[in-house]
């Protein structure tokens, strides 16, 4: 494997058994970092950095959760979890693909950034193999792991393999589909959590990082007889049974890693982060046309569907319970609010707020609008009717831009663009935008400053350490 362009330090301190033991060597480790070396927590619950585990679902739209509202989709478990802590409602993925959205995850850029560099990349003759590109880049395991956190990968990661996105431990091996199939994206479906449970027991005092992403609700929705049990006669398509049964399916998983970390005592010093990778369309009596594309506002569009997901944060005594919070934020937002957490260091070259101020004191939030981008989108009625089928060779650029009531679609290649009040049309099935051309100027400003923003930000072509 690659080596990566600078090595990680494990400076953990946790394992330390005996109490003197541990004040000795945080003296020492305090003097260290003085000098920036490295990170230190005195002993005791109280002060020590927060496990993190992240869970992420895969395919599975923001009405379809139980604490949404959701009218058929039964997710008894994230309830639960979501009633423990501070829900934000209006949450949004930074795109409506896996891939990137994964990535802003690990990397707390947006998709429209990593493009750039890649871009910038191809023009410079610099190439990485496929599935390696992470090594270029500061991630979150990485700077947790400099924290003295140990981690582990397991579920989806659409990289090749753990240690090229900077974690200690994981499923994700060389030579794996990275995408679909092997250990890591068999994990909850044909294979048992038992990797992360060794994993969570192994760590002892140490700070860990969960990445727990199965691919789930993702198809093929083949979940047992059991979970599809609770949706028959309902009136349902069978596709929307064997949708909302994966999704229960997904929650059981869930209440499995919650009951573990309960039973081993490691909930009370846990921060669990929530959200979906994208989002997903599925109406109660639709049948789809393909088992990996959804409805027609959902999955690789720039719908409302395909990007919104809720974020739930969970800690107790720690994080709010029963706090329902309406800003708009997005996925890049979790990177600079878990390294706060943790205790390292802010990377204020990243695009995303920190959330720990919002949701422990309340107050201004400082972002008034969400944007965001596709490079790829699915065959649409407003594309031009003379253009070749859409391929992953030829970009077709496409923009969001929500505000508490808007959300404005822009088609750049294309030439076209929508407008949908979302206080009368959350379903967005009325374009109003020729009858509102100062939105539509404003909107698309906004849109090109951010995007300017975005792409002068990445004139290197890998991350300073």
């Amino acid at each position: 494997m690659p080596e990566r362009r600078r090595s990680r330090v494990r400076t953990g301190l946790g394992s330390h058994a005996d109490l003197v033991g541990r004040l000795v060597a945080c003296v020492a480790c305090l003097a260290l970092s003085s000098a920036g070396i490295l990170g230190c927590w005195e002993a005791g619950d109280a002060a020590r950095p927060p496990n993190i585990v992240l869970i992420v679902s895969d395919d599975q739209g923001y009405r379809d959760f139980g604490f949404m509202g959701a009218e058929h989709a039964r997710t008894p478990n994230l309830d639960v979890l979501a009633a423990s802590g501070t829900v934000f409602r209006n949450g949004f993925s930074t795109s409506s693909l896996c891939g990137p959205a994964l990535r802003s995850l690990l990397t707390g850029l947006q998709p429209y950034q990593w493009d750039a560099r890649m871009d910038l990349r191809r023009e410079r003759g610099i190439a990485r193999k496929r599935g390696y590109y992470m090594l270029d880049y500061v991630t979150l395991p990485g700077l947790l792991q400099e924290r003295g956190y140990r981690s582990f990968q397991g579920g989806k990661l659409v990289e090749q393999t753990y240690q090229a996105a900077g974690f200690t431990h994981g499923l994700s091996q060389e030579g794996d589909d990275f995408r679909f199939g092997g250990p890591a994206t068999e994990l909850g479906r044909s294979a048992s959590l038992d990797p992360l449970f060794e994993f969570i027991d192994e760590s002892g005092d140490e700070p860990f990082f969960l990445w727990f992403a199965p691919m789930l609700p993702h198809s093929p929705h083949d979940a047992p007889k059991a979970q599809r049990e609770p949706f028959a006669g309902r009136g349902l398509s069978d596709q929307a049974v064997a949708y909302y049964a994966n999704v229960l399916r997904f929650d059981a998983l869930v209440g499995e890693l919650l009951d573990h970390l309960d039973r081993g005592g490691q909930r009370e010093n846990t921060l669990i982060v929530f959200l979906a990778d994208n989002g997903w369309d599925q109406a109660p009596d639709y049948q789809w046309l393909s088992r990996r594309v959804d409805g027609a506002h959902g999955k690789m569009t720039m719908y409302e569907l395909g990007f919104r997901t809720p974020i739930v944060f969970s800690w107790p005594g720690r994080v709010p319970a029963g706090q329902l919070r309406d800003e708009l934020v997005s996925g890049v937002d979790l990177f600079p609010t878990l390294l706060d957490w943790a205790g390292a260091a802010p990377r204020p070259e990243r695009p995303g707020f920190d959330l720990r101020p919002l949701i422990e004191e309340g107050g201004a939030w400082p972002r008034e609008v969400v944007i965001g981008s596709m490079r790829f989108v699915r065959p649409h009625p407003l594309r031009p009717p003379d253009r070749d089928p859409i391929s992953r060779g030829t970009a077709e650029p496409a923009f969001f831009l929500r505000t508490p009531r808007w959300y404005y679609i822009w088609y750049e290649d294309w030439g076209r663009d929508q407008l949908f009040d979302m206080e009368s049309d959350p379903g967005q099935s009325l374009d109003r935008v020729d009858e509102h051309p100062q939105l539509r100027r404003r909107f698309r400003g906004q849109i090109e400053q951010w995007r300017k923003a975005m792409a002068e930000s990445m004139s290197e072509v890998a991350d300073e350490p």
